[in-house]
């Protein structure tokens, strides 16, 4: 791995319905995006829940807004759909996101930047028949298989909208994810991270030398986190508060090494956090 690759990370821009009168109304999202966008980074991923409902027009107009910074600098946007993708006319939400993302052909797609693999999940179980969560699981064996076995990628990281641990009082864990996804990705030796959204957090856990961090801090109404030791599911390793910051994350490659920062808001007196992950050894042809 080399240095100056750089790929920023975001979850849950929604805005808050007008309806949700007791949730935050938060109006920093077009100052969050102007952040990101200043930093210019490689690739850009969205952890799902670009808007509140997915077929309303409005909320696609604002989303058209908040990204214009990073449209006018031409960062290359990788998203997964959330939950709140399938509010509304399942039919006009697909529309309404291939329209603004039309090389993304599939619900669930890999990518691969420089010699990072990334997995990308669509983790509404909700919303799937039996048939299409069977396809899903097959499929994400077949590329974590494949990607395993590419001496390219030296490091498997998974975005998927519902975290597989979240302390959130308001979302639960995501148990499929653990039941099913998780013991596969954990077999790689290339598996080194898991990023997720839907907790309008930030949270990072390990479990079994695997990183995995909840970014939900787009703009969406904040959760609030259990801590308490007798209500928490999972030890934080974040040393924040209940409530946590407005945020965004940052890949950034290091030689050898991948730095992952959480990066919040400009002005708000809030520690960030950073941490570092090193990639896979290069195995010999003698190895393979």
């Amino acid at each position: 791995m080399g240095t100056n690759l750089r790929v920023a990370v975001i979850g849950d821009l929604q805005r808050t319905d007008l309806w949700e009168v007791w949730r935050e109304q938060n109006k920093i999202h077009s100052q969050l995006m102007q952040q990101v966008a200043d930093e210019c980074p490689d690739a850009l991923i969205l952890l799902g829940d670009q808007v509140f409902t997915g077929s309303s027009s409005e909320d696609w107009k604002f989303f058209d807004q908040i990204m214009q910074p990073v449209r006018r600098t031409g960062i290359p946007v990788f998203p997964i759909f959330g939950n709140h993708e399938y509010l509304g006319q399942d039919r006009v939400a697909y529309k309404n996101m291939a329209a603004r993302f039309p090389a993304i052909r599939s619900t669930w797609y890999t990518v691969v930047v420089d010699s990072i693999g990334f997995v990308m999940l669509n983790t509404n179980f909700d919303e799937f028949n039996r048939d299409s969560a069977v396809k899903e699981l097959r499929w994400f064996k077949t590329r974590m298989r494949q990607m395993t076995a590419n001496p390219a990628i030296r490091c498997i990281v998974v975005c998927g909208h519902h975290p597989p641990f979240t302390n959130s009082a308001i979302v639960p864990d995501e148990h499929i994810l653990q039941t099913y996804f998780i013991p596969i990705f954990e077999r790689s030796h290339k598996s080194r991270l898991w990023l997720s959204g839907h907790s309008h957090s930030y949270e990072r856990f390990q479990h079994n030398n695997v990183r995995y961090v909840v970014s939900g801090g787009g703009g969406g109404p904040r959760h609030i986190l259990y801590l308490e030791e007798t209500l928490r599911r999972h030890d934080d390793f974040y040393p924040g508060g209940t409530v946590r910051p407005f945020h965004y994350l940052a890949l950034q490659r290091e030689i050898t090494s991948l730095r992952v920062e959480m990066i919040p808001l400009y002005g708000l007196q809030s520690p960030g956090d950073s941490f570092v992950i090193h990639p896979a050894p290069i195995k010999s042809d003698r190895e393979h």
